[in-house]
């Protein structure tokens, strides 16, 4: 049988704050926070354009949706099993890949946006 919910949209907000503030609580995820903080603070400090500003949000953006959705799936396979199995071990590492494969291009891409203005900067 499902059970079907019906919330009006402030609670749905509240639900998806909340899903926030779970993901705060994950060091992974502070460390991916820390590392956007990092990011726009250079940013800013470096005047990139707002095309790079959009490839920046963008990334940020994709590196901390796949984090909690990481988070969420492997919450989800300890609810599932709490035995060793060895299939929730690949959707785990499969979950930790995709936040890798997203971490490692953001990293490449910020070499792009932000290495020229470095460049610039320490030749002053």
């Amino acid at each position: 049988m499902k059970v079907k919910t019906k919330h009006g949209f402030l609670k749905s907000f509240a639900f998806a704050v909340n899903g926030i503030r779970l993901a705060l609580r994950q060091r992974n995820f502070r460390v991916q926070v820390t590392c956007a903080v990092v990011t726009v603070a250079a940013g800013v400090f470096l005047g990139i354009t707002s095309t790079e500003w959009l490839a920046v949000i963008i990334l940020i953006a994709l590196v901390l949706s796949l984090e909690i959705v990481n988070t969420a799936l492997e919450n989800l396979v300890d609810l599932v099993t709490e035995e060793w199995n060895p299939l929730a071990g690949k959707i785990k590492d499969l979950g930790a890949g995709a936040v890798l494969v997203a971490s490692l291009l953001a990293a490449i891409a910020a070499v792009f946006i932000f290495g020229k203005y470095i460049i610039a900067w320490l030749r002053l």
